[in-house]
């Protein structure tokens, strides 16, 4: 590669990172690597660039996950060729199914060296599909005009695709031929000039955001249903904190005819709808109160939810129809009832509909079934894990009861989500979101996802999470951007917890289960905590616990861990108590 050749691929990828100056990106995450010098020179030179390095791609992946979560803009990603590659695709799966945009810079060797036994060359052409909203490869050869056309055009659209027409991840593979540094200084002179070809034709193209609209008879045509529907239940799934949308289900959920349930990553709790507990309230599988409770109407939006008694309630329904709003991308019929599908935002369908119609203050008694069934659980979800023996679960509700106002919750797969989905957010309750990697709930990023949301929210940022991911993804600590808002609350029942507490694992062999399922482990946090320059905080039981809690939320200009200790005996004990408790009360409350 002669000079003039180096300077203008360097031309090339400043207009990329330039490129995404202009479209507001502004987050890097960089993991060292040599193949991908010219990458990185380029963002890190950028004044508009906040970059950060990250050693393991794999944490890497997932900081930016987290970072884009809050910012609902792209993180760009930067790493070398080869494996280094690889290890995003865990967080690039988890991006695709949360819809959180991410741009995706993986230097490449040059096309003719692949399959040439040449160190870290792989095939890296669309290597993260199908988990994309889009795939690309840079020209290694610019010395055609169209060549340099081809560039600017496919910039331009990798960068709208991270957010058009829904939100993802993009991936372009930068193949780089050597030499891969700037020249010695002297040995070729012209460095630093731009190639008098090195100019592109044309100018970028931007994208602009359109979204669906309903024709009027279509309008015409649901407001007839909806209208004779009786007993309507909006499903709510993972969604982005939206004001707007809380306040039209709000509005809707007064209604006698109109009930709400949500997962609690849906962002909705605890002022769009009253029912905090429809998950317990579902667990219970009671037949009289679970006939009372179908619906004629079912609208769903969102992404997953994570009770199975919402996936097994809902399946076992006949509803006269059930709705999905869905912007864009891939329609799933997750309670195998699907009737329509209207490609509108849930924010705009549901305040079009609070102003299209009166507040239902019929006689149904739909909504007066639930509610009168959400506070007969919550008072005794309370009172039972108030006398409750001290694990895990009782931990999680203290923790629930103390978050600050204005804080970030992060919660960690398995059993901390489903104990804070359980237990609800209480009613007094003013977070700025809930959050989890429930795209593939996958343990992989849990603590590096935390990282990034912290990082990029500013906000005090909680992690509650399970022994099992926090040592898997301890990782995520090992940089030099820890952020002195981060709180992780560990879980830490040594080993496995989950499989000693859901249904079929139970039933196998002792010795199977323990071997191959409870993964035990005898680790614990406080080196992990010494070893990155963290606050930690133990406790074992309910007083140290309590007397820990305040110390933990207090401005610190460090982050902390605040590690529980449980035993696994216990937590499943009372688990198994807390639904027979939760079944005995369900099945005589009708």
């Amino acid at each position: 590669m002669t000079a003039s050749d180096f300077n203008l691929r360097q031309s090339h990828l400043a207009l990329l990172a330039q490129l995404c100056a202009e479209s507001g990106l502004s987050n890097v995450i960089i993991s060292p690597g040599s193949r991908s010098a010219p990458l990185t020179a380029t963002f890190a030179s950028h004044s508009a660039f906040q970059c950060r390095v990250v050693y393991d791609e794999r944490s890497a992946g997932y900081i930016a996950l987290g970072i884009a979560q809050q910012t609902n803009l792209p993180t760009i990603l930067i790493c070398t060729s080869g494996t280094a590659a690889l290890n995003y695709t865990p967080a690039v799966a988890e991006a695709y199914y949360q819809q959180v945009p991410l741009l995706i810079l993986t230097a490449d060797r040059p096309p003719e060296w692949i399959d040439q036994q040449d160190n870290q060359a792989i095939h890296q052409e669309r290597l993260y599909e199908p988990h994309l909203q889009a795939s690309y490869t840079f020209p290694s050869d610019l010395s055609h005009s169209d060549a340099r056309w081809h560039v600017r055009r496919l910039l331009s659209e990798a960068i709208a695709r991270c957010t058009l027409p829904v939100a993802g991840p993009v991936h372009i593979n930068v193949p780089l031929r050597e030499p891969l540094y700037p020249p010695p200084e002297g040995k070729e002179g012209n460095e630093g000039k731009q190639d008098s070809e090195g100019a592109a034709p044309g100018n970028a193209a931007v994208w602009l955001s359109v979204h669906p609209q309903l024709t009027d008879a279509g309008r015409t045509t649901l407001t007839a249903q909806w209208q004779k529907a009786r007993r309507k239940l909006v499903v709510a799934g993972m969604h982005r904190p939206n004001p707007r949308l809380r306040t039209a289900l709000h509005t809707l959920s007064q209604g006698a005819d109109t009930a709400v349930i949500a997962d609690i990553t849906a962002n909705l709790f605890p002022d769009a709808t009253p029912l905090v507990h429809a998950d317990a309230i579902l667990s219970a599988n009671a037949p009289a109160v679970l006939a009372s409770l179908q619906p004629d109407l079912i609208v769903s939006y969102g992404g997953p939810v994570t009770s199975k008694s919402f996936k097994q309630f809902l399946r076992n329904v006949s509803p006269q129809a059930h709705w999905r709003l869905q912007p864009a991308g891939t329609v799933p019929d997750t309670y195998q009832n699907l009737t329509h599908v209207l490609p509108v935002e849930p924010e705009s369908f549901f305040m079009e509909l609070t102003s299209r119609l009166e507040t239902d203050r019929s006689a149904s008694s739909y909504v007066e079934d639930w509610r009168r069934l959400e506070q007969e659980a919550s008072t005794a979800i309370d009172r039972f894990l108030d006398a409750a023996p001290f694990g895990e679960f009782k931990a999680s509700w203290q923790v629930l009861q103390v978050l600050p106002a204005g804080s970030v919750l992060q919660l960690g797969n398995s059993m901390p989500i489903r104990y804070a989905n359980l237990i609800g957010l209480p009613r007094a309750s003013a977070l700025a979101g809930v959050y989890s990697n429930r795209g593939t709930s996958g343990i992989d990023g849990t603590v590096s996802t935390a990282v990034g949301a912290a990082l990029a929210s500013g906000q005090l940022t909680t992690l509650i999470t399970g022994d099992l991911a926090f040592f898997y993804d301890r990782n995520g600590l090992w940089h030099s951007h820890l952020p002195a808002n981060l709180r992780i609350v560990l879980l830490n029942n040594h080993g496995g917890g989950i499989f000693d507490i859901i249904d079929g694992p139970g039933r196998l062999p002792r010795a199977l289960q323990e071997t191959y399922f409870l993964t035990p482990q005898s680790l614990t946090a406080e080196r992990t905590a010494a070893d990155h320059g963290l606050n930690y905080w133990y406790a074992n039981d309910e007083d140290g616990l309590l007397a820990a809690l305040p110390r933990f939320f207090q401005p610190s200009d460090r982050p902390g861990i605040l590690e529980i200790e449980t035993k696994m005996a216990v937590n499943s004990q009372v688990f198994s108590e807390f639904k027979r408790m939760i079944e005995t009360l369900i099945s005589t409350a009708d």
